[in-house]
């Protein structure tokens, strides 16, 4: 046996399927058995024994011995390109095993005496009685295969979708905690910066931190947190980079409407995108500047709008730089994975501004 063979041998009857197979040929010999019984053929003196029993018990090798050859040979061709093969194959196996049936019930005819000069037993009338009955027959076992092959198929996919499922909770995970070391690191940046001014409002930075480190570990470990939690983190963030800039230097607004009560939003969704604005709106190279965040939250939708100013001078800074580097990477791929279909995301380079808007369905 091929390689081929033996794996397909294999799926058909593993797993105890072949319990399925046992219970449909008991089943099947138990109904030729009830309509024997229930016709009369067994007593009826227009066919003489042993010719009911052999003729029944030859119909249902046949029918074994054609069904297997399906399974194990015809079907097979399905799954190959050139299936051509298989519907050429399909009806000649039909066909061979049917005349095969009809030969042997022939030859039993032709050993009792009383019924092999009978004309209603001649060829011609075997052929024509016997081809509508066997292909019924034949079709029960086909479909029977069939919804076996679909169920099968059904749990086949219904796996799949559990793999995916959990795929995409995994990837979702790691993207998030990604979030957290690159939140840090960009913040412990900043204190780094005003330690060495020693600057007076490095500890009130550092308390801030411990505050947003504190939602970030314990708080949001849910795929989905409060939108107003979430509000107040991003608050927060913006207060911790106010203690930063000086006024002066950036006027930083915020705005936000709506009703946020019973709202819910994947955690740590928005802090990204501020941490861009900051990083490259407001550096001392560019003189004054300015970051503005709109947020609207509408019954089925949240609109988030977030604009930062570029230096009126052109400098080295490329656009992908302003697109942001593995911070923005991140929450575009956990906006595909955690609102599929379900948001539009909008950036907008103009010569003055960068802007993102953000929409979201809840």
């Amino acid at each position: 046996m091929t390689p081929a063979f033996k794996q397909h041998f294999s799926q058909t009857f593993s797993n105890y399927r072949w319990l399925l197979h046992v219970l449909f040929w008991v089943l099947f010999i138990g109904f030729v058995c009830l309509v024997l019984n229930r016709s009369g053929l067994l007593n009826n003196p227009k066919f003489p024994k042993p010719f009911p029993v052999l003729s029944a018990s030859s119909f249902c090798v046949v029918m074994f011995l054609q069904s297997y050859t399906f399974l194990l040979f015809i079907i097979p061709l399905h799954k190959k390109e050139r299936k051509y093969f298989f519907w050429l194959s399909l009806p000649l196996l039909f066909l061979f095993w049917f005349l095969v049936n009809v030969v042997i019930v022939k030859m039993v005819i032709n050993m009792i005496p009383s019924m092999s000069f009978r004309p209603e037993f001649g060829w011609s009338v075997l052929l024509g009685n016997g081809m509508m009955l066997y292909l019924f027959i034949s079709s029960i076992f086909i479909a029977f295969y069939y919804f076996i092959d679909i169920y099968d198929r059904q749990k086949e996919i219904q796996r799949l979708e559990s793999f995916k499922s959990e795929k995409i909770e995994l990837e979702s995970r790691f993207l998030k905690s990604q979030v957290n070391p690159h939140f840090l690191f960009n913040t412990l940046n900043n204190i780094y910066a005003l330690s060495l001014k020693k600057s007076e409002r490095t500890p009130i930075i550092i308390e801030k931190l411990e505050s947003l480190l504190q939602y970030m570990l314990y708080e949001c470990k849910e795929d989905l947190v409060k939108l107003e939690d979430e509000f107040t983190f991003t608050n927060s963030y913006i207060a911790l980079e106010k203690l930063r800039h000086n006024e002066e230097q950036c006027t930083i607004t915020t705005t936000i409407k709506g009703v946020t009560t019973g709202r819910k939003i994947a955690p740590l969704l928005l802090i990204n995108f501020l941490e861009n604005a900051f990083k490259h709106g407001t550096k001392t190279s560019f003189g004054k500047s300015w970051i503005n965040m709109e947020i609207e939250v509408l019954k089925k939708e949240l609109h988030f709008k977030l604009q930062n100013s570029k230096p009126a001078v052109a400098t080295h800074q490329t656009f992908s730089e302003y697109q942001g580097g593995i911070g923005l990477i991140n929450v575009k791929r956990r906006l595909n994975i955690l609102y599929p279909k379900r948001h539009k995301l909008t950036i907008n380079n103009a010569p003055d501004k960068f802007e993102i808007y953000l929409i979201l369905n809840f």
